[in-house]
């Protein structure tokens, strides 16, 4: 495969993602909030995280984070605590409406596109193991 094959196939792929399945919209309608946000809740659901790794997981800075954490505070989705071991630091976790509303957003973005659905399994494995998910 060339270079500009390679670059197609990447095209291709970023359209089917971007522009053909974008989940971004859908996340937000239902979620009632802006995107990043819910994303914010999503990344919680494993775990309560501090401001810090939110930002390093998001790819963002710490106090635009914190503008939103501030923010789902206020809507009563997310809880700060204080961190047993450091008393500077706060500790960020869901809520019971907030792990709602996270798990909701989370079976929408997780929800594969039309043409997922009908590829083989064989061809899925491929594509696993290209992009080396475990």
């Amino acid at each position: 495969m060339t270079n500009s094959d390679a670059a197609a196939v990447w095209r291709e792929m970023r359209a089917l993602m971007l522009e053909k399945h974008d989940t971004r919209r859908a996340v937000a309608e239902a979620t009632g909030m802006s995107f990043l946000r819910a994303k914010l809740l999503t990344k919680l659901l494993t775990s309560d995280r501090t401001v810090t790794e939110l930002a390093e997981i998001l790819a963002s800075d710490a106090p635009y984070v914190s503008l939103n954490v501030r923010e789902l505070e206020k809507r009563e989705l997310v809880i700060r605590t204080e961190d047993p071991d450091d008393r500077r630091r706060r500790i960020i976790g869901l809520t019971d409406a907030g792990r709602r509303l996270a798990e909701t957003a989370r079976s929408i973005a997780d929800a594969p596109p039309p043409e997922f659905t009908t590829t083989s399994a064989e061809d899925l494995a491929h594509l696993r193991r290209i992009l080396r998910l475990p």
